[in-house]
């Protein structure tokens, strides 16, 4: 650690410096004329000065570098467009599921849920009581077909009964949804904008386990990306559709 301090020391200053002084002594004990005293003297300072010319022009080069390279950054992160989705795998399905709950904030609406998934606790407890905790979330709608109904009542609802925040989850909005996508809908982060998880469950997206398909894998759907208007455009229409009509499918209303 001590050498490297001396390294940093700047050697040919104090040498100058010491010089200088030498000469100065030299010529008034008489031992050299005042002339050459002061001749070393001014060499010395000549010297200096050059070298801090050359230490400026250096710098000044080196700041010309660094602008340069703020500017490319600059481009490229310009260039650079965030993800509009993101494809996550089995090993990171719990921790982002996680992290989106916990982000959201307001109104949560989850489409296509199947009941008869909440059978068991950990599963209850690991996918709808986190939106319940969540003091930010102020509501949540499932989005149901009918023949849910009575996973609502056996599945659900005793284990609701339990849980402090409870008023949050509303009645079901049964709609007479088709097709096999799941998707859980709300504002992340309180920014006003909407992003989606979506589950496909069906193979290679989802396996069967007791009856019940579970998603291998998870889509991230974000506010920036298009397929967020078709996914509010399909929540919204089967909200407003009853459970009497034709079946919903993502897509199937497009042409109506």
């Amino acid at each position: 650690m001590g050498f490297r301090r001396l390294l940093r020391i700047d050697w040919d200053v104090i040498a100058g410096i010491i010089a200088a002084l030498v000469a100065m002594f030299l010529s008034f004990l008489g031992l050299v004329s005042e002339t050459v005293g002061l001749g070393i003297v001014l060499l010395l300072c000549a010297l200096l000065l050059t070298r801090d010319l050359r230490g400026e022009a250096r710098e000044i080069r080196m700041f010309d570098k660094l602008d340069l390279i703020k500017r490319h950054v600059v481009d490229i992160s310009d260039a650079v467009k965030p993800s509009e989705i993101q494809l996550i795998g089995p090993k990171k399905m719990r921790q982002a599921y996680s992290t989106f709950v916990t982000s959201l904030y307001g109104d949560v609406r989850w489409f296509n849920v199947c009941c008869r998934m909440f059978r068991r606790q950990e599963v209850f407890d690991s996918t709808l009581r986190p939106l319940l905790d969540n003091p930010h979330v102020t509501s949540i709608r499932l989005l149901c077909r009918p023949e849910e109904r009575s996973g609502w009542h056996t599945e659900v609802l005793p284990k609701l009964r339990h849980c402090e925040n409870r008023a949050k989850l509303q009645e079901p909005c049964w709609a007479p949804i088709a097709g096999s996508v799941s998707f859980l809908i709300g504002d992340v982060d309180g920014d006003g904008r909407d992003e989606a998880l979506v589950s496909i469950l069906d193979e290679p997206f989802a396996a069967l386990s007791h009856g019940t398909s579970v998603p291998r894998y998870l889509v991230h759907v974000f506010s920036d990306c298009e397929l967020m208007l078709h996914i509010e455009e399909v929540t919204r229409y089967a909200m407003n559709t009853p459970a009497t009509n034709g079946e919903i499918s993502v897509g199937s209303h497009e042409n109506e």
